[in-house]
């Protein structure tokens, strides 16, 4: 028995075609390791964004009650130096169908306001009209 073992080792020796059922069975589970730790990397990173994206709805909660108060505006602080105009793009209209000015500009009467939260840590900016 043993010498017909050599014999078919002699005539195979050189047969090196395809693989073996061992090279297939080892390949497939580097591939599904791999594949495995992928989709855990991408449930954890998943889980993260939905834990920061509750924070964030929660911080826009806190941050909406301490805003839209009652006499609010007081806590804004007035911003100096900024003037705000709004301009007709010539690029997007037609100025010579509607014969208007290309140089209008209107000049808005606002004051842009700033307000910190210090509980959310948030800085939000607001234009506010003046009446006057």
């Amino acid at each position: 028995m043993l010498s017909k073992l050599q014999a078919f080792y002699k005539l195979n020796k050189n047969n090196n075609k395809g693989s073996t059922m061992v090279e297939v069975l080892v390949g497939f589970t580097i591939l599904v390791i791999v594949l495995v730790e992928c989709m855990v990397h991408i449930v954890g990173v998943s889980s993260e964004m939905v834990a920061k994206s509750v924070d964030m709805q929660n911080d826009q909660v806190t941050l909406n009650s301490e805003i839209y108060q009652t006499g609010v505006n007081s806590l804004f602080e007035d911003i100096d130096g900024v003037t705000i105009t709004l301009t007709i793009d010539e690029s997007k209209t037609n100025m010579n169908a509607n014969q208007a000015n290309p140089n209008t500009a209107i000049g808005l009467n606002a004051k842009l306001k700033r307000y910190h939260s210090e509980a959310t840590d948030i800085t939000v900016f607001k234009l506010i009209l003046d009446k006057d």
